[in-house]
């Protein structure tokens, strides 16, 4: 809290009677000067009205934060204020919030923001090392990657290397704070090809794709759906502990300003504690090009055509990007790639594509008794991976699948055997789905753990024990020991 402090005269030193009655004197003119009537009972200052001396700044006691807040909040009042900002909070008050909270780097939870998103194509991973043997066992295709450092201003490219934003490349630029991992990610999933990005962030694509990035980032900051899950990950305690943090930055941006107009010959004191701020960028491939879309420039960065590997190209860009931060930064690397449910889906519809056509040509022959593949995936299964019969049905098989059942020596014992091995890829596929699909629903599931919000439960058991006297009887044993 500012300590406001007078700065007008010093105050009156205590004047007792006697020394009034025996200063009235004379004038400087050496004509007696006569006492006013009264003047004990109007003139005289009482000794406990000023102090003894001026107190100077440096001898004057520090008053404490809790002493401040003590004096000021009304104990009535406390109770109702700390219920409310304790109470769980409904979906409705996280959608109306119209700040955004600071996100970990932490997989699960960008999994489930995009399962909300309904951007259901992406798996996030991440990245524990850029070798290129760790990275080719990544989902392909690899749709971008994310990289968290610790912004320390000064490691930026050259600005000459960057151009106007293309009309093929989504770009958004940062335009609040706390933002950055969003605006990364969406600089990633809106530029991805062959992708379902979900009615929202479809609606939301199409409605920018001609505004320029600053706009483009408006606009994603006024999206209260966007908003909404990003803030999802978010208790009561945390959206409240955002809004001191800023209102703590702009309390000190003002005091900065008010120092700054003061001219002073005293060299401005350093601050040694400084704030450690992280930023989130995205590095993608677009029509051929490898991109590295950074929200706090108004331009993006061109790193070159894509060789054999786009991420060979954006390897070598993060490693000169961290030789450019001090040795003791901490770093972070997600992969955006496609879905693995959506890979085995495919391979498990062009698998049921070959059974069917065996079952089709097949199916009346005695020897036949490979069952029909559409007894085994019922419809109902088909829906749960995104598939149905007549999807499967319309499929062409690969080449080399007609070459081989076209051979004058392919009959039914040689299709039949091809069929239980077709079933075999089938079920291990299957397997692997339901996996995969585990791992989502934990994902899913994690930020559900996040937004149980245990606080008020902790008060009232607090309260609780207030209620009941144990807890002063903890807070005095406790100070007994000590």
């Amino acid at each position: 809290m500012a300590t406001f402090e007078s700065k007008g005269e010093a105050p009156l030193s205590p004047v007792s009677n006697d020394n009034v009655n025996n200063n009235v004197g004379t004038r400087r003119s050496s004509r007696p000067k006569k006492a006013p009537t009264k003047y004990d009972e109007e003139y005289t200052i009482p000794l406990h009205d000023a102090p003894a001396q001026s107190t100077s700044r440096h001898n004057r006691p520090k008053r404490k934060a809790a002493q401040v807040a003590s004096d000021n909040i009304v104990p009535e009042d406390a109770g109702p204020l700390l219920e409310d900002l304790l109470r769980r909070m409904s979906p409705d008050e996280r959608k109306e919030y119209g700040g955004w909270v600071e996100l970990e780097s932490e997989p699960g939870f960008f999994n489930a923001m995009l399962q909300e998103l309904g951007a259901k194509d992406f798996k996030v991973q991440e990245v524990y090392s850029l070798d290129p043997e760790i990275l080719e066992f990544l989902p392909k295709p690899v749709h971008g990657l994310v990289f968290l450092f610790e912004y320390e201003g000064d490691n930026d490219p050259s600005d000459d290397n960057r151009q106007d934003c293309p009309d093929h490349l989504w770009f958004a630029n940062q335009t609040t704070a706390n933002i950055c991992a969003t605006v990364a990610l969406m600089n990633i999933v809106m530029n991805a090809e062959d992708a379902g990005l979900g009615p929202e962030l479809q609606k939301f694509k199409d409605s920018t794709k001609e505004v320029p990035p600053p706009h483009r980032g408006y606009f994603l900051d006024g999206n209260d759906f966007i908003r909404s899950v990003h803030n999802s990950v978010a208790r009561r305690i945390d959206l409240l502990a955002e809004d001191l943090a800023l209102d703590n930055k702009y309390e000190e941006s003002l005091k900065v300003k008010k120092k700054s107009r003061k001219k002073s010959s005293r060299s401005t004191r350093k601050h040694t504690n400084v704030e450690t701020n992280y930023h989130y960028i995205a590095y993608v491939p677009v029509n051929g090009q490898i991109w590295e879309l950074d929200g706090f420039q108004v331009k993006p960065l061109c790193l070159g055509n894509i060789a054999d590997s786009w991420l060979d190209t954006a390897s070598t860009a993060i490693q000169e990007r961290m030789g450019r931060n001090s040795e003791d930064s901490s770093y972070s690397l997600l992969a955006i790639c496609q879905s693995p449910l959506k890979t085995l889906a495919g391979e498990l519809a062009t698998s049921l594509s070959r059974s069917h056509a065996l079952h089709s040509r097949f199916g009346g022959d005695k020897a036949w008794t490979a069952p029909d593949p559409f007894e085994t995936f019922t419809d109902a299964r088909l829906a749960q991976l995104n598939l149905s019969r007549a999807k499967v049905a319309s499929l062409k098989p690969p080449d080399s699948f007609l070459a081989q059942t076209s051979s004058p020596d392919f009959g039914p014992a040689e299709a039949l055997a091809l069929a239980k091995d077709l079933r075999t890829e089938q079920d291990f596929l299957d397997v692997q789905y339901v996996a995969e699909l585990a791992t989502v629903d934990e994902a899913v599931e994690t930020v559900r753990g996040r937004q149980r919000d245990y606080t008020p439960a902790v008060h009232q058991w607090v309260r609780s024990l207030a209620e009941k006297g144990v807890l002063r009887g903890l807070i005095q044993e406790t100070d007994r020991d000590a």
